[in-house]
């Protein structure tokens, strides 16, 4: 997910639009945990051998620089089932919502009730870990209502499908830039609650470790939350099946407060990144390692910088 659409669209977007869109109605045709095992398949035998896993190498390389080439393709592997087993819940939102019970538990529910006491806003925050999109599901399942906010989607009919899946789902969605920035401040200063996916790199921000390593980091958890009094809510996903999964909510706290608004914003998203940090270490083959979380090459540009130390 990157930019706002701009512009009309172009033929590589129709031709990425009719292929998401065939993937979509033959899922739909199968019971919704073989469709999820067959795209699984699909993608560990077809995904490590497209262009796009490289990426995936050379973060893990940049991560874990020791780690065996064996181990290194496994989780190259598993990443891509990852992603694409992502893409089968996106298509049947509907069906996993109509099973929710049974496919999303919740760990961790009383913590969504000690938020809602505060009388406090709410900042929950997550990672590309699991499906992120079973959060909005299981807060409504404890009567509490979440705006998720995210980037728009390069391809604007596939980003436009994936708007009418999460209206379709009742997910309320605000859409990052300007105009989503003054609808985020107006929700956390009115009090309401938002979703934030904060384990992806920014031009600004803040320079903090993220799995160990310095990582521009979104900074507006911190400042929104020292602001206008919101509490910080790590919530973490996991999949623990073909469509199924566990949120886990955390604890709730405020933002580090010692007056020094860059140094509390530094502190709080270190210890933000330290949690998703933690949950990724402990299943690595779940999160979105495409990320260009560290820039672009990252081994590269951390080669040329010790040449000009």
């Amino acid at each position: 997910m990157a930019r706002r659409e701009r512009g009309r669209p172009t033929l590589l977007h129709y031709i990425e639009y009719f292929i998401a869109c065939t993937a979509r109605d033959l899922t739909r045709l199968l019971p919704l945990d073989t469709a999820s095992n067959t795209v699984a398949a699909l993608a560990r035998t077809v995904g490590p051998r497209l262009g796009w896993s490289h990426r995936v190498r050379a973060n893990l390389r940049f991560i874990w620089p020791d780690m065996p080439a064996s181990e290194r393709e496994r989780l190259v592997a598993g990443v891509c089932e990852f992603s694409c087993r992502v893409l089968c819940d996106y298509w049947n939102l509907h069906r996993i919502r109509a099973e929710q019970e049974e496919r999303v538990e919740l760990v961790g529910g009383e913590h969504l009730e000690t938020l809602r006491r505060s009388g406090k806003p709410g900042i929950l925050f997550t990672a590309h870990t699991g499906n992120w999109e079973m959060i909005p599901l299981a807060a409504r399942r404890h009567g509490l209502n979440v705006t998720v906010v995210n980037r728009t989607i390069n391809n604007p009919l596939v980003g436009a499908e994936v708007k009418r899946v999460q209206n379709r789902n009742g997910t309320k969605v605000i859409f990052k830039g300007r105009e989503g920035a003054r609808q985020l401040t107006a929700l956390v200063a009115g009090g309401g609650h938002a979703l934030l996916l904060v384990d992806v790199r920014l031009g600004s921000g803040v320079a903090v470790p993220f799995l160990g390593r310095t990582a521009m980091t979104p900074s507006a958890p911190a400042s929104l939350a020292l602001r206008h009094g919101a509490l910080l809510v790590p919530v973490r996903t996991e999949r623990t099946g073909a469509a199924h999964f566990r949120v886990t909510i955390e604890q709730p706290r405020p933002p580090v407060d010692t007056g020094d608004r860059i140094a509390d914003i530094h502190a709080t998203m270190t210890w933000a990144n330290d949690r998703m940090s933690e949950w990724i270490r402990a299943r690595p083959e779940q999160w979105f390692w495409f990320h260009w979380r560290w820039g672009k090459n990252p081994e590269r540009k951390e080669t040329a910088a010790g040449k000009h130390a």
